[in-house]
């Protein structure tokens, strides 16, 4: 009982912190039209997410060179086994970096008002296909004209488990099309804070560790690759979760 209360009261402590903060960084990009994005993405928001993890008790070990990322435009990916993913990567404090959340997130009313403050885009869920068809026409657009890099889960939304679920064709499409190299990110989650749904299961104390993987170039990648190519990048992650916790998915 006593557990339940204490994880109750920091998630509690935690949404109230990521509200009033992440309300103040919004209110810095809407004052600044625009202008404090990347202050919000480089300073602000890497504090507040710290922050939050520190509130629930996890600690984080963040790559220890994460500026090269700012020198050219990258697609940028990562295994997505946790909730707490989010926090982990805008503790990095990318600049010219706009992160992809399925709008099934835009119901938790804190993560939101954070995510809009750094320039977040909502991915339509695959069942609304002609509007995330059209969403990603409009990214494409918008990579091309403007020296951006794009985050996005390369899993997207799926049921949780222990591994690497399928990858979705979309952002690689999307990745060929700009021909934007990619940036594989590794998330380290201890198996007791692995869990996507649910966030009581998500406050265990732990540690959780981000590392860059070697940039995959895809300069040569064509469309009529696309499944190949997608498949050897989840490739790179699947060993890498081997690796890390001794097992042998496929």
């Amino acid at each position: 009982m006593q557990t339940k209360i204490k994880t109750i009261s920091k998630i509690s402590v935690a949404f109230v912190t990521l509200t009033c903060l992440g309300s103040v960084a919004l209110l810095l990009r809407i004052l600044s039209v625009g202008y404090l994005l990347n202050f919000n993405r480089k300073y602000f928001i890497p504090f507040t997410s710290k922050l939050i993890l520190k509130i629930i008790e996890v600690d984080i070990e963040l790559p220890k060179e994460i500026e090269f990322i700012n020198k050219g435009q990258y697609f940028i990916t990562f295994n997505h086994n946790s909730a707490l993913d989010i926090f982990v990567l805008t503790a990095l404090g990318h600049t010219n970096t706009i992160f992809l959340l399925s709008e099934k997130t835009l119901k938790i009313f804190p993560l939101t008002i954070t995510a809009l403050s750094i320039g977040v885009l909502y991915i339509p869920q695959q069942h609304h296909v002609e509007r995330r068809l059209s969403f990603f026409k409009k990214l494409e657009k918008l990579a091309k004209s403007k020296k951006i890099n794009i985050a996005g889960s390369s899993e997207g939304v799926h049921d949780h488990h222990h591994g690497i679920d399928r990858f979705n064709k979309g952002v690689y499409h999307f990745a060929t099309a700009c021909k934007l190299d990619i940036i594989p990110y590794f998330i380290t989650t201890p198996k007791k804070n692995d869990i996507l749904e649910g966030y009581l299961s998500d406050v265990n104390k732990g540690l959780i560790r981000i590392e860059k993987l070697e940039t995959i170039d895809t300069q040569n990648w064509t469309l009529d690759d696309l499944v190949k190519n997608k498949e050897a990048t989840r490739a790179v992650f699947v060993n890498k979760f081997n690796e890390v916790y001794n097992t042998e998915l496929a």
